[in-house]
């Protein structure tokens, strides 16, 4: 089975782009971290570019009030499809 590798923006050797994309994914949330989607979308870090911009949009920048509001979407589709992690 194919697997796209994980980028670590500490390596030495990742793209500037990527590298700074993924600092700013870690950085908007310092108690998560840099979650593997972005990891893996740093492989193009156009792609990753664009899907920060849009998880921006779509998650914080809505109508909902608060983040708890916001979380209720995630946890009825964890539940909805018996996904426990």
């Amino acid at each position: 089975m194919a697997r796209i590798p994980l980028v670590d923006h500490h390596d030495p050797n990742v793209d500037p782009t990527a590298r700074a994309l993924l600092q700013a994914a870690e950085d908007a949330q310092p108690d998560v971290g840099v979650l593997n989607v972005h990891k893996a979308l740093a492989n193009h870090p156009a792609a990753l570019q664009k899907f920060m911009e849009f998880a921006q949009v779509v998650y914080f920048e809505n109508s909902m009030p608060d983040a708890k509001t916001r979380e209720l979407p995630y946890l009825t589709s964890a539940v909805a499809n018996n996904c426990f992690y």
